[in-house]
């Protein structure tokens, strides 16, 4: 299984990911806040999302979090086609 990822080797120029608690709370309450910031990807479905994204929140256990989407298309996910991470604030 993939372990959370609280240090990839790349930091983007905006700052380090936020702790995983307050990603789980983020992408619980949709904060737009958070918009851009992180994106979560789900290891059951393969998918990686905007905290904002209008889907079902998955299961925490499925749940890991990357600095950009760059970052999650590199780990294998494939981009959401409900909430369109690639256009986040951030991303190239």
């Amino acid at each position: 299984m993939e372990a959370f990822i609280d240090h990839p080797a790349t930091e983007p120029p905006w700052g380090a990911i936020p702790d995983r608690e307050t990603c789980r709370r983020a992408r619980l309450a949709r904060d737009p806040r958070f918009d851009g910031e992180f994106f979560l990807a789900v290891r059951s479905t393969g998918i990686y999302c905007r905290p904002i994204c209008p889907a079902r929140p998955p299961a925490e256990k499925n749940v890991s979090y990357f600095r950009s989407a760059v970052e999650a298309a590199q780990a294998g996910y494939r981009p959401c086609l409900r909430c369109r991470p690639e256009s986040a604030p951030h991303s190239p």
